[in-house]
């Protein structure tokens, strides 16, 4: 906006679309998107995008939403709109298994052949994507060291402010400065290894009496974990289960440690926001996780699905303050070098000028 394009968005309703249109001042139009599969719907959702996109007459696509996305491309594709740019911010066949994971991996192509680029958001799932025959290399690109939009470094920082927030969090929920508080943070679903996080928490515990765990994110029905695990979710003193936060750096400022025992990612932004806060960071050794964690500086890495050594590298952490400290310093210095917003959007926007120029366009849409 602030460099002269117009900026229309189109996606599923919902408040915080609302609220991000509003801030940035950007145009909204919802399509009712469903995240299954279901033909008929789909089809009326291709129709309406092929109408916005006649009516709007945009320079520039970029989609990105795995199931959305899709229907953009083809919509593109049935218009003959060329100036395209696909955002892959993961591989959602990665965990799926027999016929569903055919089907999705042939729209994750589709969506991948019809643009003009590909803009993925990390270098370690490039190389996944094209490992797997997802993607082209040709017209594949990384911003700088990737993210899908960097993060505001102002606003990821222990302010006094913010650092006051977390202790009256720390204070409602009975925390004191002898417990160590290991955090979780992202949505709540069997992909993100929630399952995982709780048999390691559970091993912790039993030796470390003062352990608390703060879980932060919506729960995904369409993708439950263990009805065992949901059940200490809810019941157990020592898991602080925060539900979805609008604001989720006091959640940040509570916690000691962050950990992402994911099955897949792109480029997971809770840990290189957690870097900022200086808080070390313990992920699955996986595409996307690999490019925001400096393993044995910011952060440790471990085999997925391998809650033994997650367990061991927290404990590892749990025993070492001093490395915690240690981890938290290079993680800051890490995202101050690579991650800064400003970085991915200079990016993003030099790769629409080319585009644009490439055509003599002199729209900006």
């Amino acid at each position: 906006m602030a460099n002269g394009f117009k900026v229309v968005i189109v996606s599923a309703p919902g408040e915080e679309i609302s609220m991000l249109a509003k801030k940035e001042n950007a145009g909204l139009i919802t399509v009712p998107f469903t995240k299954k599969i279901s033909p008929l719907t789909d089809l009326l959702q291709l129709f309406h995008i092929i109408r916005i996109i006649r009516r709007e007459k945009p320079d520039i696509i970029n989609a990105g939403n795995p199931k959305s996305g899709f229907l953009i491309m083809l919509a593109c594709l049935l218009t003959g709109f060329r100036h395209t740019i696909f955002t892959l911010h993961g591989l959602l066949s990665d965990n799926k298994k027999g016929l569903l994971r055919g089907i999705i991996t042939l729209t994750e192509k589709i969506s991948c052949s019809i643009p003009r680029m590909v803009v993925v958001v990390s270098h370690s799932l490039r190389a996944h994507a094209i490992q797997r025959k997802i993607l082209d290399p040709a017209k594949a690109v990384v911003i700088a060291k990737g993210s899908s939009n960097g993060i505001d470094l102002s606003l990821f920082s222990k302010t006094g402010e913010l650092l006051n927030q977390a202790k009256e969090l720390k204070k409602k929920f009975g925390l004191t400065d002898k417990n160590i508080v290991i955090g979780f943070i992202g949505r709540l679903s069997k992909d993100k290894g929630i399952d995982l996080l709780f048999s390691a928490f559970n091993v912790l515990a039993s030796k470390y009496p003062a352990l608390r765990l703060v879980i932060a994110g919506p729960l995904i029905p369409e993708h439950p974990f263990s009805s065992r695990y949901l059940e200490q979710l809810y019941h157990d003193e020592k898991v602080i289960y925060l539900g979805k936060q609008l604001d989720i750096r006091p959640v940040y400022g509570m916690i000691d440690m962050l950990i992402l025992p994911s099955y897949r990612e792109g480029f997971p932004n809770v840990l290189i926001e957690a870097a900022a806060m200086e808080l070390p960071v313990v992920a699955t050794d996986i595409a996307g996780c690999k490019d925001a964690v400096l393993q044995h500086s910011s952060g440790e890495l471990f085999e997925k699905g391998n809650a033994g050594q997650l367990a061991a590298l927290v404990g590892k952490l749990i025993d070492n303050p001093d490395l915690r400290r240690q981890y938290g310093s290079a993680g800051r210095a890490f995202v101050e070098e690579n991650f800064a917003g400003e970085k991915i959007w200079e990016g993003q926007l030099s790769l629409y000028r080319k585009m644009l120029e490439g055509d003599g366009k002199t729209g900006r849409q």
